[in-house]
């Protein structure tokens, strides 16, 4: 076994084109079991960038990647990345393994952001970095047997039906909407895209979503075919819509609106759309309490952004979080991504 300081001295930190695909997949079953294969093919579409990978003797036993992107602040683009998939092989923890991917990490951007495990979480605060507790994950269940326990237990169609009728009757409404599948529909989807209204706060981030990260997320997206797109007068919402371990499921990936009322009625319309077609749950990532009534609080998380800049004013800007963080940009939304 080697002491902490030969670890330290005997690792190298190596780009994945470097790494033997073999001892790339054998690291990623053993840290990501459920989507070692989708990262193992898909890594540059995952990163849109080469993660910094740790070795001992060749073998992986690290990685730290991130996702290049762009944000606005004051109207003003700045390059910044996400911190994503982060991990140490549970042998090697408590080396200082985290902190040296770390330091190497920052030296790739001077604007980051993360969305932390508590693990992770610890390393980066260490080394300075802010945390933000303002952004949830929101769940919105719509076939109980699959969530309560108690329910599971007993009979399930007598308890689930009278409360999934309750839901039908609390968003009974006039109007419809239909997804439309991303992959035909591309078109009408960079028309929505064209058409929306950025605001510049000054006091909060916002990630610059344009027509080269329309193009990355949806159509590079080895997952397009389970991609839709929900539209709502000029309000919209991408989501993605799939069936995990037998449960059917719409991720709301991101969404546009014109005000609170217009999100709200979106959100209504989804909604009312998976009662109607057999989902066993809606899931979402943002910071709007307009959506508590859809959105029970049981089921919420609360999510801890952190970030860091060596920029002063930068910095201060990023600690008060994002208007629009969804999940969409980092590996928050992995658990749809399984084998």
């Amino acid at each position: 076994m080697h002491s902490k300081e030969e670890l330290l001295e005997k690792c190298k930190v190596q780009k994945i084109s470097e790494i033997n695909k073999e001892q790339l997949s054998i690291f990623y079953k053993k840290n990501f079991p459920e989507r070692y294969k989708s990262l193992t093919e898909n890594w540059r579409w995952w990163y849109r960038s080469e993660p910094l990978m740790l070795t001992l003797n060749n073998v992986v036993i690290g990685q730290a990647a991130y996702l290049p992107t762009e944000l606005l602040i004051s109207g003003k683009k700045i390059q910044a990345i996400w911190f994503q998939d982060y991990a140490v092989l549970p042998a090697f923890k408590g080396m200082g393994l985290g902190k040296l991917l770390s330091r190497e990490w920052m030296k790739i951007c001077p604007n980051q952001m993360a969305i932390c495990s508590p693990y992770s979480l610890r390393v980066l605060k260490k080394l300075g970095w802010s945390d933000n507790y303002d952004t949830k994950r929101r769940v919105r269940p719509i076939n109980f047997s699959k969530f309560l326990p108690i329910i599971k237990n007993l009979n399930a169609g007598f308890i689930n039906a009278p409360l999934k009728y309750l839901l039908k009757i609390k968003y009974r409404v006039n109007q419809t909407i239909k997804p439309y599948q991303v992959s035909n529909n591309y078109s009408v989807i960079e028309e929505s895209f064209d058409i929306k209204k950025d605001s510049s706060d000054e006091k909060f981030v916002k990630v610059n979503r344009d027509r080269q990260w329309l193009y990355w997320r949806l159509i590079e997206c080895p997952y397009k075919k389970d991609i839709y797109f929900f539209k709502y007068n000029n309000n919209f919402a991408i989501v993605h819509i799939c069936s995990i371990k037998k449960i059917k499921r719409i991720n709301i990936l991101y969404t546009y609106y014109t005000d609170q009322p217009e999100e709200y009625k979106l959100f209504v319309l989804i909604t009312k759309w998976a009662l109607e077609n057999n989902i066993d749950f809606i899931w979402s990532v943002n910071k709007s309490k307009n959506l508590e009534q859809i959105f029970p609080g049981i089921y919420n998380k609360q999510l801890s952004l952190a970030s860091w800049s060596s920029d002063k004013k930068i910095f201060d800007i990023l600690k008060k979080g994002f208007t629009d963080l969804q999940g969409i940009d980092s590996d928050i939304e992995s658990a749809l991504y399984v084998e």
